[in-house]
This record gives structure tokens, sequence and C-alpha cells, in this order.
């Protein structure tokens, strides 16, 4: 077992705590239902909970390349540690796909790669039509304002306990499965992405939850919801598709209801940005180095 490699995937599990917390977190937090500290605690079981069924991501994860490991997750941690600092939400899952095929192009399983890039644009939109549709349906149910607030709160904090559940099914594998499939060094993962959200991940969580749009209590949920469904659905097929894109497709979808002026275009612009750049960095750097001959 090669453990400086399982070094770097426990520092990179840790930077997706710092950042993809804010999809499960993100949406209580600006719609001010729980207090960061505790939503912490709720998200941390989910996510355990969640590595005991990452074998699906982690099969796929182990197949698409065979090669250099090691320099691919160096790529990686760097790019994400860098947009992370800057509270830019990114698709972690991206970011290390694309530097492990870059730097393995010539081993690597293009056909399946082709798969999870098409499972990442179809996840946010599936989230989005979804969130839309349930918001619509949502907004048509005849309840009192007291049943319908008791609903939403504890609909928010369980569809966000469904998004952590998602990080450790999906999103942790994603990291770790290249390495190991060993259930052991998931829960170790899990234990990382936690650590990760409770010291870094408050910020990048209070740009999804306020700064993209403002979200009512009953927004917070459906969008959750959404994205929480649409990558479950994936995880299912063990496609390493992006909790952050899924969440925001589903803000957006729920700020859709509304017209299309509740949404912050520059905010989405700059975060489908990192999206891009992101991933595209990371497969060029990958593929410039394994042509050099420099690794």
């Amino acid at each position: 077992m090669d453990y400086l490699l399982i070094i770097i995937g426990l520092y990179i599990a840790m930077v997706i705590g710092a950042n993809d917390s804010s999809n499960a977190l993100g949406t209580a937090l600006g719609a001010k239902i729980m207090k960061y500290e505790k939503l912490i605690l709720f998200f941390s079981i989910f996510v355990m909970l969640g590595t005991l069924n990452a074998f699906n991501v982690g099969h796929t994860m182990n197949s698409i390349v065979s090669g250099n490991i090691l320099y691919s997750y160096i790529i990686a941690g760097i790019i994400i540690g860098i947009i992370t600092y800057k509270k830019i939400p990114i698709s972690t899952h991206q970011v290390i796909v694309c530097s492990l095929v870059g730097l393995n192009i010539h081993s690597a399983n293009l056909g399946l790669f082709l798969k999870i890039v098409g499972s990442w644009i179809i996840s946010p939109i599936l989230s989005g039509i979804v969130a839309y549709t349930f918001y619509k349906m949502f907004s048509l149910l005849n309840i009192s304002i007291i049943k319908r607030v008791s609903f939403i709160k504890y609909g928010v904090i369980l569809s966000g306990g469904l998004i952590a559940y998602n990080l450790g099914a999906n999103d942790l594998p994603t990291v770790i499965g290249a390495i190991s499939t060993d259930i052991k060094i998931y829960i170790l993962g899990g234990l990382f992405l936690i650590i990760g959200a409770y010291l870094f991940g408050k910020g990048v969580a209070e740009t999804v939850g306020s700064k993209l749009i403002k979200l009512n209590p009953s927004g917070a949920f459906i969008s959750q919801l959404s994205a929480g469904l649409s990558v479950l659905l994936f995880t299912q097929f063990g496609m390493p598709v992006s909790t952050t894109q899924s969440i925001i497709g589903g803000i957006v979808g729920v700020g859709l209801t509304k017209g299309i002026k509740t949404v912050n275009w520059k905010t989405l612009r700059n975060i489908v940005l990192g999206w891009v750049l992101a991933p595209s960095l990371s497969i060029v750097i990958g593929y410039i180095l394994s042509i050099s001959g420099l690794l």
C-alpha cells in the first residue's frame, strides 16, 4: 500500500470537506435555520453513513486509469486548495478526474471518461428541473403556515443530511477510489472530510447559501432535496457526479420559479467559470507533464 498516496488522498478529502460542506450546510445556513456548529455535528453522522456505500463510485474511479496516480493527486490538490482559498465553490470531482486522465491519457478509459463528463452536464440540469417542479408543486399545497414552517425547517435539515450522505458515498470515493477500495480507508477519509468542514467550510457555505440567491426556507429545502436525489441516483450507477453542481443547479431552479432576476448571474457566472477553468487546467497540466517526460 502506497502510504504517500493515502496521505495525499486524505489531504484532498479534508479540502473537499472545506469546499463541499457548503452543499450540505449552505442552504440551511443561508436560511438561518441552525447555527453552523450544530449543523456540522448532524453533517458528520450522515457523511460517515455515506462512506459505507462508497463502493460503486470507488470502483469507477479505480477503473478509469492505470498509471501515475501520485502526481495526478498532487496537481489536483494544489488546484483545489488554491480555488478553495479564494472561496469559490468548484467541482472537486472534475479536478481529480481530469488530473488523472490528463496525466495518464494513453492508459485512460476514455469511454468511461466521456460517460462521466456526460453525467457532469446532466446532473445539475436534472437537479434544476426537479427543484423547479417541486417548488411549484409545494407552493400549491393547502396547509397552515405553522405546519408549513415546521415541515420546511426539518426538511432542510434532513435534505442537508442526504447531501452529506452523498459526500461520503460519492465525493469521498472520487478521491479515495483510485488509491484504494478498502472500507477502512473510506472511513478514515470521511473523518478527514469532516475535519475540513469543521475548520474551513463556513466561508464557502456562506457563498452558496446567501450570495447566489437569497433563499427562503422552502427554497432551501427544495434545492437541497432535488440535488440530493439527483446525486443519489448517479451514485447508484457509480458515476462520480458533482454535489456542488447539483446543489447550485437546484438553487437556480428554485430561483427561476420567481423570475430570472432573482438569480445573481454574476455570482453564477463566476461559479461556472470555476467549473470550467479548474478541470481544464487540471487536464492540460497533466497532459503537458505526461508528454514532457518530466515525470
